[in-house]
């Protein structure tokens, strides 16, 4: 039997559903490649604060996956302003590469996807993924001089909470600024284990955890609140552990090359993710009896 010839019309839709946006994906491949390359060196380092950067566009993939049934059901339409907003992402991409100012570009690719979602997919549409979108800019790191800026105060805060637990164990300890003298060894309190890492990550999943919780807005600013404190707190806590563990054990014991010392900084996190998880299962259930 004789196949039917398909109609010219459905070619052209053919190619544009299927080859303009492989072209298009390309496009954009090629264009952030140096973007990319530069987000794989920030998040492999080995004292990165962004290393969890590679879960960030499948999180987002994930969130707009499970939307797939009401973003079928949303008719397709264009928002001229997307087209702007992918110039101007561009433009500053290209004053990014010019300068060597990556930060900028990884902020341009976060910002060249919402405009493709407004002008390819139109304003509906993006409303109902915006959070998946906006939660793109967690895989963007900020400047190390930023950073420097916050992680000193931040270190000076939990050591002081260090001390505090310290002096309920009745063990003398000296501090002389970032150096804490215990009778027998010296603990130095480094970059490291100033807890930005905890807090930079315990962000991003707070912000995920907001997401989910189905609560007024000014309980969700409340949420994200105590993710400072509960950073500080519980990096002064693994400080005064570490502590304790040099005294009883000797200064290798708590050394920055121990499994104690890194594994103390795994359990830091976990613990601050059961944390936010019970507020925001509180305030769920909060919720739901008022």
């Amino acid at each position: 039997m004789r196949k039917s010839i398909i109609p010219y019309r459905n070619n052209r839709e053919r190619i544009e559903h299927v080859l303009f946006p492989a072209i298009l994906s390309a496009s954009f491949a090629l264009c952030y490649i140096s973007t990319f390359i530069w987000l794989h060196h920030k998040y492999q380092g080995g004292e990165s604060y962004y290393s969890h950067g590679y879960l960030i566009p499948l999180v987002s993939a994930y969130l707009i996956f499970r939307q797939k049934n009401r973003l079928s059901a949303m008719p397709l339409s264009s928002a001229p302003i997307g087209l702007l907003i992918i110039v101007i992402s561009l433009a500053v991409h290209v004053f990014g590469v010019m300068g060597d100012v990556n930060f900028v570009s990884a902020f341009s690719l976060v910002m060249y996807l919402i405009g493709c979602s407004l002008f390819f997919l139109g304003k509906d549409i993006t409303k109902a993924i915006a959070f998946p979108l906006f939660f793109l800019f967690f895989l963007c790191p900020l400047p190390d001089a930023y950073l420097d800026v916050v992680a000193l105060p931040l270190k000076s805060m939990a050591t002081t909470f260090s001390l505090s637990v310290i002096d309920l164990t009745g063990i003398p300890c000296m501090r002389e600024g970032f150096r804490l003298h215990l009778p027998g060894s010296i603990f130095i309190v480094g970059t490291p284990c100033n807890g930005l890492r905890s807090l930079i990550a315990l962000s991003t999943v707070g912000f995920l955890f907001v997401y989910f919780l189905r609560s007024s807005w000014w309980k969700k600013l409340f949420f994200l609140s105590l993710i400072l404190p509960v950073a500080i707190v519980l990096n002064g806590l693994r400080i005064s552990a570490l502590l304790l563990i040099s005294y009883a054990f000797g200064q290798e014991a708590a050394s920055p090359e121990s499994l104690l010392h890194d594994g103390s900084g795994i359990v830091v996190f976990l613990i601050g993710l059961m944390a936010l998880m019970l507020a925001g299962r509180g305030i769920n259930n909060e919720e739901k009896q008022s």
